[in-house]
């Protein structure tokens, strides 16, 4: 269970991602989150804490319960 959810949260920061037209060095340098991080966020191969998420989602104008919500409407919509 654990393992799905940081699955979920790491493709839905990607997403936003490349919704915004960015590449990992652009997030990086909006974020002040090395590049490597946030790869390693996105393939899910590193925990992140609440904070962290923040921080990566702050240059989107992004905040934790609208990133939440847009995970939590895509799981609904799988059911």
């Amino acid at each position: 269970m654990k393992e799905d959810f940081l699955k979920k949260v790491s493709a839905e920061l990607k997403i936003i991602r490349i919704e915004n037209d960015d590449l990992q060095e652009d997030l990086a340098l909006k974020s002040g989150v090395a590049a490597s991080t946030i790869s390693k966020y996105e393939a899910g191969e590193k925990n992140m804490n609440l904070l962290k998420i923040e921080q990566i989602l702050k240059p989107y104008n992004i905040d934790l319960y609208v990133f939440f919500e847009r995970i939590f409407a895509k799981t609904q919509s799988k059911e």
